[in-house]
């Protein structure tokens, strides 16, 4: 249904539905009947090829008696419950506003949809990364955008300044020195009581100012000895070249021992890349996630992110260097049968309620269907905590 928008309605002026309860129950039954006619012939309107109904074909088509109609109208007008368009055809508001809001929805979803096919589009171009969501993408034109208009301006106002400062901004002309005088040789050369600087103004002498784009000159160094630039200290301590071939070794054997899954390949190559070139050994770096990887095991937990690494990896560095002992941790003790059954099945459980709350997103709602789905993957019923599944399993026994 094409949506014709009459000149008479104003969406800012639609009555609320919760203030029909004021009026007589005549003009409430009227309303309703109106209203349960526009909804039968899906529209919002009483026309028909172009021609306005007049008042007894709406009371035909609503089951109405034409002169309690007619009696209710004025006061539904009145109250804009019901209005007439500029031929005098009678609509309702309410209608034509939930319409308005049908069409935005369908245009948020079809602007969604396509900002997922340019993201798909330029993600297979290699422009993102093969984990990225849509959110870098919007992420990254809203900062092209600079922020909020200032007050005053509209958007397209805004957008035409910043693209103007940003020209500006890249064609800056350099500053040029008017001789004031022989500078001597006991004067600090880095004041300038004895030279101006000017930038493309007219003055009596010729100024050298000239133009030039800071992109391209942006590596140009000064040649200058008495340059303000701070020297780099000596303790500065370059960045060590690694192999890619190392980085791609010490992150397979991370992800082994951390039992980490494929899908944080990228995140453990960009932390485990950065260690190294700070000085971390391979073999240092793996020991720091084993152990950590063997602490949580004995409280029943998994690692699913290598960023569950990082800080333990800090600290045993840390501690290596600073000559404290980095044995490993001591083995697990020995499990009764039942132990181990209850962390098996409490593993599985994480694994079903994670990939259940990625689905859904409400943590609510996963809980409360949780029983459900827990006897769908012949699961416990109880709540996915280390302790409940340690009391499911634990034998009648020992319980008491």
């Amino acid at each position: 249904m094409t949506l014709h928008i009459p000149a008479t309605f104003d969406r800012d002026d639609v009555p609320s539905m919760a203030f029909l309860k004021v009026l007589p129950a005549e003009l409430r039954g009227v309303f309703h009947s109106l209203m349960d006619a526009l909804k039968s012939a899906r529209d919002v309107v009483f026309r028909v090829g172009g021609r306005a109904l007049d008042d007894v074909q709406v009371a035909q088509m609503a089951c109405e008696n034409v002169e309690v109609l007619r009696r209710a109208l004025p006061e539904l007008e009145l109250t804009r419950f019901v209005l007439r368009d500029d031929d005098g055809a009678l609509y309702s508001p309410h209608l034509v506003e939930r319409q308005i809001r049908r069409e935005e929805r369908a245009q948020a979803r079809a602007e969604r949809q396509r900002r997922l096919d340019e993201f798909q589009a330029r993600q297979d171009a290699g422009e993102f990364a093969p984990e990225a969501s849509v959110k870098v993408m919007t992420s990254r034109a809203n900062a092209a955008k600079g922020g909020r208009p200032r007050k005053g301006e509209t958007s397209e106002q805004a957008r035409e300044r910043r693209e103007r400062e940003a020209v500006q901004q890249r064609e800056m002309r350099l500053l040029s020195p008017i001789s004031g005088g022989a500078v001597s040789e006991t004067e600090n050369q880095n004041q300038f009581s004895k030279a101006v600087l000017v930038s493309g103004v007219s003055v009596s002498e010729p100024v050298s100012g000239f133009s030039v784009d800071l992109e391209l000159e942006k590596d140009i160094s000064p040649s200058d000895s008495n340059s303000t630039k701070p020297a780099e200290t000596e303790t500065d301590k370059p960045a060590l070249e690694i192999s890619e071939a190392m980085i791609s070794q010490t992150v397979a054997r991370v992800l082994k021992i951390g039992r980490l899954p494929d899908g944080q390949a990228g995140f453990a190559k960009s932390i485990c890349g950065r260690f190294l070139r700070d000085g971390v050994p391979a073999d240092v770096l793996v020991e720091a996630v084993k152990q950590h990887a063997e602490k949580m095991a004995l409280n029943g937990d998994t690692a699913y992110k290598m960023g569950a690494f990082r800080k333990p990896i800090e600290r045993f560095w840390a501690d290596h260097q600073a000559g404290v002992s980095t044995a490993p941790a001591p083995q697990p003790v020995a499990r009764e049968d039942w132990e181990e059954q209850a962390l098996e099945v409490y593993a599985k459980a994480q694994e079903v309620w994670s990939e259940a709350f990625r689905l859904k997103r409400d943590f609510s709602a996963v809980k409360r269907d949780w029983p459900e789905l827990a006897k769908a993957h012949d699961l416990p019923t109880c709540p996915v905590e280390r302790t409940a599944y340690l009391d499911w399993y634990r034998p009648q026994a020992q319980a008491a």
